[in-house]
């Protein structure tokens, strides 16, 4: 699952970086609430953010495996929290577009998986909330790596970024609360952890 929503996603961004009307037509504006739903979900396949945000998008949608719990719950969190990011960016931010709310999801993933007594340390993981605390408190990217190496260790930081960015208005906030909300409903079957003998 994870390689064919790369691929599509990567085609699609490709395209909306080399043609500026493929991103136009595509990405979240004030129509997706006036008749052009389709810019709800399209908004996932295209990046606002030039080379960079779409290398770093495309990468973390690759790390956050699917391996964590399966193809159909990696579906369910990936999109159902990008979906409930894209709403929320109908109100907070209403012109854009970029994947990184469907990661948040996947983010989510892991914050319940933290709190299930899973042991994670992805470096994708780090740098995925740091980055997300850093565009909340304008830090460095030294000061990111830290606050992901902290947040990491525990879902209690994940839960206060989630809520700082969801209060300040942005849309990965109520993505990653989305995704934690996913997985605590559904309850995936997490690997079993290894055997400490």
């Amino acid at each position: 699952m994870t390689a064919v929503v790369f691929a599509v996603t990567a085609a699609t961004s490709v395209l909306g970086l080399a043609v500026a009307a493929v991103l136009d037509a595509l990405e979240r504006t004030p129509g997706g609430v006036h008749g052009q739903w389709w810019r709800t979900v399209t908004a996932l396949f295209v990046q606002d953010g030039g080379v960079l945000g779409t290398v770093s998008n495309l990468a973390f949608l690759a790390l956050l495996a699917e391996r964590l719990a399966g193809p159909r719950w990696w579906l369910v969190a990936c999109f159902g929290a990008g979906l409930a990011g894209e709403l929320a960016g109908y109100a907070w931010q209403p012109t854009g577009a970029g994947n990184s709310v469907a990661v948040c999801g996947l983010a989510g993933l892991v914050v319940v998986a933290l709190l299930a007594g899973i042991r994670l340390a992805p470096m994708a993981v780090l740098w995925w909330c740091g980055a997300l605390l850093a565009g909340v408190w304008g830090t460095g990217a030294l000061l990111a790596g830290i606050g992901g190496a902290v947040a990491v260790q525990a879902a209690r930081p994940w839960a206060v970024a989630a809520g700082r960015l969801a209060a300040a208005s942005d849309l990965h906030g109520a993505a990653l609360l989305a995704g934690v909300a996913i997985a605590a409903a559904t309850r995936p079957r997490w690997p079993a952890p290894p055997d400490p003998a």
